[in-house]
């Protein structure tokens, strides 16, 4: 019986020992390179203003109709603006430290429909875009439109698909203070009106690029906050 108490009591203090133990977190793999997937294009410009008073029908049918032109004219820049982004996603990711490539064979297929991630190294990691919302706003309490592009980024790691970073970020009309999800607007890109907007298609467009622009350096700086490099991590070592 004493030995069997004795064996009860080792077993005890083994249990408490471990409990009481800081139990250490697994190192994860630093990422070395991110394959950025294409992005696609969204499918529609969006332009809205919340001034136009309740009642004013014909206001609104007629920003409608020039909406739709409006629409037509920026044709060229709603297409551009997914192989734009996904080329400043790149540059911007190797300025932040990683090495970064667009992912091979999916040009024009849905995102992330051929990207093999079991078969990517286990430092690699994918960013994958979404455009939600590319369009023109003015606010109830001003005549001005500004841009709006909102989109969501996702990074995982490949091959076991852990999230890395996942944010909502929103540039001009909709973003807010100085969150990391915010990107304000270039106070240039302003238009007093629908109509000095839809006569200036090249400035709407060259807002885009702008915004596009800014979107992608953010992201890169968020990924490095959260995901740093491995040179990074070599470094600071």
């Amino acid at each position: 019986m004493r030995i069997n108490f004795l064996a009860s009591f080792v077993a005890f203090s083994l249990l408490v020992g471990c409990a009481g133990s800081p139990v250490s977190p697994v190192p994860q793999a630093p990422v070395t390179r991110v394959v950025v997937v294409p992005v696609t294009p969204i499918d529609k410009l969006h332009t809205e203003n919340k001034g136009i008073p309740l009642g004013v029908l014909w206001q609104s049918i007629a920003d409608r109709i020039k909406s739709s032109d409006f629409n037509e004219r920026m044709e060229a820049a709603r297409k551009d603006m997914g192989p734009n982004l996904t080329a400043a996603l790149v540059r911007q990711l190797i300025a932040q430290g990683y090495e970064a490539q667009v992912a091979d064979g999916t040009a024009g297929l849905p995102v992330g429909s051929s990207v093999d991630e079991s078969r990517l190294p286990s430092t690699d990691a994918v960013l994958r875009i979404y455009l939600n919302e590319v369009g023109m706003s003015s606010a109830r309490f001003s005549k001005d439109y500004v841009p709006r592009v909102n989109l969501s980024a996702y990074l995982v790691r490949g091959q076991t698909e852990d999230s890395l970073y996942s944010e909502t970020l929103y540039y001009g009309a909709d973003s807010s203070g100085e969150a990391s999800w915010s990107v304000p607007a270039n106070p240039d890109h302003r238009w007093s009106s629908f109509s000095e907007m839809v006569e200036r298609p090249q400035q709407v467009a060259e807002s885009y690029d702008y915004a596009v622009n800014a979107l992608a350096k953010r992201i890169a700086q968020n990924i490095r906050t959260q995901a740093p490099p491995a040179a990074a991590r070599s470094a600071g070592s």
